[in-house]
This record gives C-alpha cells, sequence and structure tokens, in this order.
C-alpha cells in the first residue's frame, strides 16, 4: 500500500487504534496576514448580525441602558431601567403562571443553553462516544448545529 502512494504521503497517515479511520495530515498553507484579518472581521459581522437577529430581546435588555447611560448619564438610565426591572419582578411574584409562561421558560431555556449545555458539550459527546480522542486532540460534533433545547410553546 504505501509503495504505491505518491510523495510523502504515507508519512502523513496517522493511525492511533486499529479501529480508528486513516487520517492524512492537512498541508500547511501561509495565508497573508491581511487576507487573515478580513476573514475574522468578516466572521465577527457575520456573528453580531446574527446574534441581533436570533436575540433581539436580550440585545435591547444590553443595548438600551447602555445607550442611556452614554446620552443621558447613569442615574438618569438607572431611574428608567429600575421601574421596568421592578414591574418584571412583581409580574413574577403576584401571577406565576403567565410569567412563567411569556418569560420564565424562555429565560430558563436560555440558561440551561449557555451554563448547562454549551459548557459541558466536549464531555458529554466524549462519553457518549460521539467524540474522539486522536492523538492529544478531541474531536467531536459542533454545539452551534444542535438542536437548541426549548422550553414548552403554549
Amino acid at each position: 500500500m504505501f509503495k504505491k502512494m505518491p510523495g510523502e504521503e504515507p508519512s502523513r497517515i496517522v493511525s492511533t487504534t486499529p479501529d480508528t479511520a486513516v487520517v492524512f495530515k492537512p498541508a500547511v498553507v501561509k495565508t497573508p496576514a491581511i487576507i487573515t484579518f478580513i476573514v475574522l472581521g468578516w466572521r465577527a459581522v457575520v456573528s453580531l448580525v446574527l446574534t441581533v437577529w436570533r436575540h433581539p430581546v436580550a440585545v435591547l435588555v444590553v443595548t438600551v441602558p447602555c445607550a442611556l447611560s452614554v446620552l443621558y448619564g447613569w442615574r438618569t438610565a438607572l431611574l428608567l431601567v429600575t421601574p421596568v426591572l421592578v414591574g418584571i419582578l412583581s409580574w413574577g411574584i403576584l401571577d406565576r403562571p403567565t410569567f412563567m409562561r411569556w418569560i420564565g421558560w424562555r429565560l430558563l431555556a436560555w440558561w440551561r443553553l449557555v451554563a448547562v449545555y454549551r459548557r459541558h458539550w466536549q464531555p458529554v459527546m466524549i462519553v457518549s462516544g460521539l467524540g474522539r480522542h486522536i492523538r492529544d486532540a478531541t474531536t467531536c460534533p459542533s454545539s452551534a448545529r444542535s438542536p437548541v433545547p426549548r422550553g414548552p410553546t403554549w
């Protein structure tokens, strides 16, 4: 098998255990720095647009107080944001079923996504057998393409 392969390909074959497939090391391509910066900038712009598109309320929750504090000062922002927070907290205490239906389950699903699922993705994939250790690198399916857990839909 090795005699039929051209060039340096036989030396690039990596096989750690008998049950793994043959893996070829990728060729290293030297990329100019400007192209790297353009690609990284493009990815940053796309991720910012996707974040605003997917989570408009969360973006507004962060940007409105920041914009108010920059335009009018932190005291004005605090005076305008505090009644909204007190209202939401009161709604959660006084009428828990409707609060959970409209805000609570979504907030819980977001918290689980950030604190549990994304944080523990790699160990779960390794334990379940979907990820593999090849040399010192761990490969597993991307969590970005996995279905996002949602709260109950009412």
